[in-house]
């Protein structure tokens, strides 16, 4: 479907696409930044606080995408979410933290060395430190290929418990 551009937005005055793009169409995403300024704790003194605790009211709740459900299972429905949002969580927190290590490792490599360091040095501390959250995404990786696991031991270990049973027929005595 297409409709008529006005001149002027950065589309062509004949037809362009619904979206806005087309012949001649440009793309100018709208980007807005929200910044808490508010990061000291109550009384104007103390430590800085950062995350959710800069900020009470945020962060993440148990409706939240990147939460775990309620482990309450009273349902084949139940555990198959729950087991399919740790999946989910474990492969998106791993990704991060892997993501982490390397701005993590970068930023080492990068840091002012000890008094006599070479180069090599100053590169393989910085590797061995960010080698432990590297290890930390194979965890949530590993945990999240568990949470698949679990999903498909209890369809195979309970699948005779789930599928519905026909019902018995009522069997007459045998007459002459």
């Amino acid at each position: 479907m297409t409709v008529n551009a006005t001149p002027g937005n950065g589309a062509s005055s004949t037809n362009s696409t619904r979206n806005g793009f087309g012949s001649g169409a440009t793309f100018a995403p709208g980007i807005s930044i929200n910044v808490n300024k508010n990061t000291t704790t109550g009384g104007g003194g103390g430590a800085p606080r950062f995350g959710a605790a800069a900020n009470p009211g945020t962060g993440v709740d148990r409706s939240s995408a990147l939460a775990l459900p309620e482990p309450a299972f009273y349902s084949t429905g139940d555990v198959r979410s729950y087991c399919e949002a740790l999946r989910a969580f474990g492969a998106y927190a791993a990704v991060e933290v892997e993501v982490a290590a390397e701005i993590l490792k970068a930023a080492l490599e990068q840091a002012p060395g000890a008094p006599g360091d070479h180069v090599f040095q100053k590169k393989m501390r910085a590797r061995s430190v960010a080698k432990k959250l590297s290890k930390a995404a194979d965890a949530l990786t590993d945990a999240a290929k568990d949470a698949a696991a679990a999903w498909a031991a209890f369809q195979r270990e309970y699948a005779d418990v789930m599928a519905p049973r026909p019902a018995q027929q009522q069997h007459r005595p045998f007459q002459f």
